[in-house]
């Protein structure tokens, strides 16, 4: 008779909930990085602004101009804040899945290792059996050895 494990459907259950949980992580750490590339392409475009400003100043622009441009700076900021903070609140909902992730993860390992005791203790059990079996094989074939001389 095979092994057969009484809670498979439940171990079946705790790998997919875990491969889900797995995939909702690399959601989480796509929208993170996501976040950070649109936090450094923000940074690259003040960089660029900053330079053209520098240029202009040693151009002569017009205090209008400049005005402008120090609006335009102060939205970037703000803008930028919005973004760390959404960053922030990103990496935080990404650190919540790691951690059921991990819950999910530690809760098939234990079922795994149920199973994986139960299958040593069939196979132990296997071979006493199939032991028992060659023995009394052996004492059979001695004693009808025995009889026939």
């Amino acid at each position: 008779m095979p092994f057969r494990f009484p809670l498979q459907s439940l171990l079946r259950f705790r790998r997919s909930v875990e491969r889900h949980e797995q995939t909702q992580l690399e959601i989480a750490n796509q929208r993170v990085a996501d976040m950070r590339g649109k936090i450094e392409r923000l940074e690259q475009s003040r960089d660029l602004r900053n330079e053209s400003q520098r240029h202009g100043l040693n151009e002569g622009i017009t205090g209008a101009e400049l005005q402008f441009d120090l609006l335009c700076d102060g939205a970037l900021a703000s803008y930028r804040r919005d973004l760390e903070k959404e960053l922030g609140q990103l990496e935080k909902l990404r650190d919540q899945q790691y951690e059921i992730l991990r819950r999910a993860r530690l809760q098939r390992e234990i079922l795994e290792s149920v199973r994986d005791g139960q299958l040593r203790e069939y196979r132990a059990q296997k071979i006493r059996r199939d032991q028992r079996s060659l023995d009394d094989l052996f004492l059979m074939r001695r004693e009808f050895l025995r009889r026939e001389r």
